[in-house]
This record gives structure tokens, C-alpha cells and sequence, in this order.
């Protein structure tokens, strides 16, 4: 009766109409990309404890590791009133580390490192909205120690401590006014960075009331990554011809910002049909309403004439995901998946610094067993977005943005 309950709660809860996108990156394991990126279902290896700590404790090896990494290329198109303009963004290295140990039969610890949140785009010095963004960088590294009790032969559960560290970088140009009429008379330039490490934590249930029913449920705290001054730094560029009492009105010093990198709550479902097929699906719940604005306070600034508040207002989204995997031999495993993944950018509020649109995930992948123990995996994820135009948050740039991307990643599999 119990295990009818748990999953009837599940099957509810996965019918909620819910609400990822903004600056996530969702590929923290090749063999979950593969399959559009579902993960809260499944106990592949120790890889499963970034999706659901509770599943760690019902692997079958008493060790397993498992790393890999990917490369973002990511392209943005902006359409506006100079015509086309693209983005020349690095490649990105999202990676993942990962590995357990069973202590007995019902205990497991694991360590995982991964890279949930990052965005790169450059987008020029000269293009039309430098003075919004020309390039930036965002980065968090999750370090995640992890412990996970199987409390009966049908549910496990478990929990990691998540110490982040992140970090970011802004590049933006601004015109330089006369005090006196305030005519234009120059573009300055200013590079505000800075980096902290704050704490959060992920929690997971696993339920297995069937032996081919998995039902996965966990959650992610809400990590803000707050700067103060001697976090943050302004570094202020000025035309060496502007006379002193112009440049004197921007020094460089500390800098106070905060990122909130959003809570998430993620169901998942993974039936095996047979000995040859798997498929799984999952709805991840994230909370970007906690973006309301992204304010610079700059140290040197008694005046607060530097100060910047710039309404973001997003909204809480959802992705849905499906994905299947088939065994075609004792040595090779192929996979699939399919993603829908809402945008929590509000298109009244619309920066070029995270140009978020509705997107949908196509993915592939496979792994091949080197031996009995070491397998190579390998996942191919392609993202496009739909065209989607906004105005900033000041209602003088408006645009059309178009984003696509591929992502290729490679990792390797050891269970012992």
C-alpha cells in the first residue's frame, strides 16, 4: 500500500503544470545529455548524485567514478535597427567529476564537482548595444560531498552539501558627457569583476516500488552569490585627453553585486520495458522569480552617481524532458532524448547579456564498454531557440535574438 501511495503522489506531482533556462547549463553527465538530459530516475553510476543524491545508495558496484566534459558553441543573432549582428562567443568547457563508495549494503558516500551555471557571450566591442554589454562571463563550480541510506529494499535517500564557488566578468562601454551641456564627447570603458564561495545543499529521494519502476525526486537550494567590496572590482578605462576632473568622476575600486543562482525541485520517471529498452522522463521546477534586478554598487562612489538597478523581473519556469536508451549488445548502449525548455526572461526587461528565448534540446549518445569495467561515453546535444524580441530594461534598445547551439561531450565510466 505504501509503495501504491508514493507512486500516485508522484504521478500528481509530475502533472502540475510547472515552470530552466537564463544562465543554467544542463550537462553535468554524457550519459544523461544522451538522453535529453533526465537524470532524477536513474542510478546509472555516481553521476546520479548531481541529479538525485538518494540513488547513489542503490548502485550495485562498490566503487564507481565517472568524468567527462563538453564543448558549449553557442551563437546568438540580433536583429535591430543597424541590421544583423552576431556574437563571436568562446567555446565553453562545462565538466563533471564524479565518485562513490559503498560503505555496506545500505550506506554510500560520493564527491561529485560540476559546472551547473555558466554563460559566455562576446559580442563585440563596437556593435550596437556596447553600451548594455560588449562580452561577459559567468561561472559556478559545485564541489558536492555526499552521503546517501538505502531505508529499504524499495527507498533510499540522501542528501550532499554544495560548496559554490562563482565567479563572473562584465565588460561594457559608456559615453562620456560634457558636465557643463552634457554633449557627448568620448566613450569610456569599465570591466566589473569579482568571485565568491557561498553554500547550498541537494536533497533526494529514490523510489523503487517496482522492479522496473524508478520514481526520483530531489531538490537544490538557492545559492546567492554575493559580493561585497572587497569581493568585486570597477575597472574604469578613460581616454588619455579628457582633461583630470573628467576622469577623476570614475575610479576604479570595490564593487557590491548579487546573483542568485535559483532553487530547483526535479520528478522523474524511468520505466525498463525490457532487457533491451529504458525510458525516462522529467520535469525540473526551477525558481528564477528570485531575479528581480542586477544593481552595481560601486565603493567609490559617495555620490551614488556610478550605481546602477536594472530590473530583470523573470519567472519562475519548467523544462520537460524525455529521453530512452537501447542495449544493443553486452557492449554498447544508444540513447536518445528530447527537451522543451521555457525562458525566464521577461521581454520587457530584455538584456543582451543573457538573451534567453523558449528553446527546444535534440540529443544523442552512446557508451562502450573498453572492458568490464571502463566504458566510453559520448553524447551530442543540439539547442535552438525561437526568435524572440524585447526591449532593455531603459525601453530605448529593441531587438529580434535567435539562439542556437551544439554541444559535444565525451567522458569516461569506471565501476569496480
Amino acid at each position: 500500500m505504501i509503495r501504491k501511495i508514493c507512486l500516485a503522489i508522484a504521478i500528481i506531482v509530475m502533472a502540475v503544470n510547472v515552470k530552466a533556462e537564463g544562465y543554467a547549463v544542463n550537462v553535468q553527465g554524457n550519459k544523461q545529455t544522451g538522453m535529453g538530459h533526465v537524470g532524477t530516475a536513474l542510478n546509472f553510476d555516481a553521476s546520479s548524485m548531481q541529479w538525485n543524491p538518494g540513488a547513489l545508495a542503490t548502485l550495485d558496484q562498490k566503487y564507481s567514478f565517472s568524468v567527462g566534459g563538453f564543448a558549449t558553441i553557442i551563437k546568438t543573432e540580433f536583429t535591430g535597427a543597424l541590421g544583423k549582428e552576431k556574437t563571436d562567443n568562446p567555446t565553453g568547457t562545462p565538466f563533471y567529476l564524479y565518485g562513490s563508495m559503498k560503505v555496506n549494503e545500505k550506506l554510500a558516500i560520493g564527491l561529485g564537482v560540476y559546472t551547473p551555471f555558466g554563460n559566455k557571450v562576446d559580442w563585440g566591442k563596437t556593435w550596437s548595444g556596447k553600451y548594455l554589454i560588449q562580452d561577459i562571463e559567468l561561472k559556478a563550480i559545485y564541489i558536492q560531498p555526499t552521503v546517501s541510506y538505502q531505508l529499504a529494499d524499495w527507498i533510499s535517500v540522501g542528501a550532499g552539501l554544495n560548496i559554490v564557488y562563482g565567479e563572473f566578468s562584465l565588460n561594457k562601454a559608456f559615453p562620456i558627457r560634457n558636465p557643463a551641456d552634457g554633449s557627448y564627447i568620448a566613450d569610456g570603458a569599465v570591466e566589473l569583476s569579482g568571485s565568491k564561495i557561498k553554500y547550498g545543499y541537494n536533497l533526494g529521494v529514490f523510489l523503487q516500488p517496482t522492479e522496473k519502476l524508478n520514481i526520483g525526486l530531489s531538490y537544490r537550494s538557492q545559492v546567492d552569490i554575493e559580493l561585497d567590496y572587497a569581493d568585486g572590482e570597477a575597472d574604469f578605462t578613460i581616454p588619455e585627453a579628457l582633461p583630470a576632473q573628467i576622469k577623476g568622476v570614475f575610479p576604479d575600486g570595490g564593487l557590491a553585486a548579487t546573483l542568485p543562482l535559483p532553487a530547483s525541485f526535479n520528478v522523474g520517471l524511468a520505466y525498463k520495458i525490457d532487457e533491451k529498452w529504458l525510458v525516462s522522463a522529467d520535469v525540473n521546477f526551477v525558481q528564477w522569480n528570485k531575479y528581480k534586478s542586477l544593481d552595481f554598487d560601486f565603493e567609490n562612489d559617495p555620490a551614488n552617481v556610478l550605481d546602477s538597478k536594472s530590473t530583470r523581473n523573470w519567472s519562475n519556469t519548467q523544462i520537460y524532458r524525455i529521453g530512452a536508451q537501447y542495449s544493443a549488445n553486452e557492449k554498447l548502449d544508444i540513447r536518445a532524448g528530447f527537451y522543451y525548455d521555457e525562458t525566464p526572461t521577461n521581454k520587457k526587461f530584455y538584456t543582451p547579456e543573457t538573451p534567453g528565448a523558449n528553446k527546444i534540446g535534440i540529443s544523442a549518445g552512446f557508451s562502450y564498454m573498453l572492458t568490464d569495467k571502463l566504458s566510453l561515453d559520448a553524447s551530442l546535444l543540439y539547442i535552438e531557440g525561437e526568435k524572440t524580441t524585447g526591449t532593455d530594461p531603459s525601453g530605448s534598445f529593441t531587438g529580434a535574438y535567435k539562439n542556437t547551439g551544439f554541444l559535444p561531450g565525451i567522458g569516461i565510466t569506471y565501476n569496480l
